[in-house]
């Protein structure tokens, strides 16, 4: 767990947390899978919590995407998602048009066909923001980063709860991981809603990335 540690005060004194965690490489390989079946020679791309273009990276992270299984995040190992969706595109042959933001409130969606939302605290500011990834599901793929704090107790698990009740009805693919191999006390989640979730393609790649990259953090949580 100390792996995870921000090494440098300095560098990361502006960071919640320290890049390239298993939900930063979880996200990452998700919307590389969602590229790969775009099929498209332009896109349209929003991102309104963009953050930084770089980061810096740590050696034990490092060791440790580059130990996964997630080869296509490891080739973009210390960008941010919007870079990471540039230069994935890019090796595809696609074109972006890029609408980047690192805004909290208010939010202003734009015209795209995918819409990248993984504030830091959506889980615990979901009712604020809720209906409208919703409403943007409606006309565009969405993204969604969350970091589902449930096994922490009954009150986080409920709040999950009632999230997952307001997303009754909608064509919705889910995975998570654990959040650390050891003490595992909150999930990383990646949603995909929208028009493209019923494409088996893109499923069956979503669910494959995901089973392999929560085999790898479980089976080094089960034996020393």
């Amino acid at each position: 767990m100390r792996d995870w540690a921000w090494k440098d005060p300095e560098k990361g004194a502006l960071l919640r947390y320290e890049p390239g965690n298993w939900g930063d490489i979880l996200k990452g390989e998700w919307l590389c899978c969602w590229l790969e079946c775009f099929g498209g020679q332009s896109l349209r791309y929003q991102d309104p919590f963009c953050g930084w273009q770089e980061y810096p990276v740590t050696e034990p992270t490092r060791a440790r995407v580059l130990g996964s299984p997630a080869r296509r995040y490891s080739e973009h190992l210390g960008y941010s998602s919007a870079s990471l969706v540039q230069r994935h595109a890019q090796k595809l042959g696609i074109s972006v048009e890029a609408t980047l933001s690192d805004r909290e409130s208010p939010l202003q969606l734009v015209c795209c066909d995918l819409l990248l939302f993984d504030p830091y605290d959506f889980f615990e500011r979901w009712p604020e923001w809720n209906d409208l990834v919703l409403q943007a599901a409606c006309q565009r793929d969405v993204i969604v980063y969350l970091y589902n704090k449930s096994p922490r107790g009954v009150s986080q698990f409920r709040q999950y709860q009632s999230l997952r009740e307001r997303w009754k009805g909608r064509h919705l693919q889910v995975g998570r991981v654990a959040a650390d191999a050891l003490l595992p006390r909150a999930w990383h989640e990646v949603w995909l809603a929208g028009p493209s979730p019923a494409s088996p393609r893109l499923v069956q790649k979503l669910r494959q990335c995901t089973l392999d990259l929560h085999r790898h953090i479980s089976d080094g949580g089960a034996w020393e």
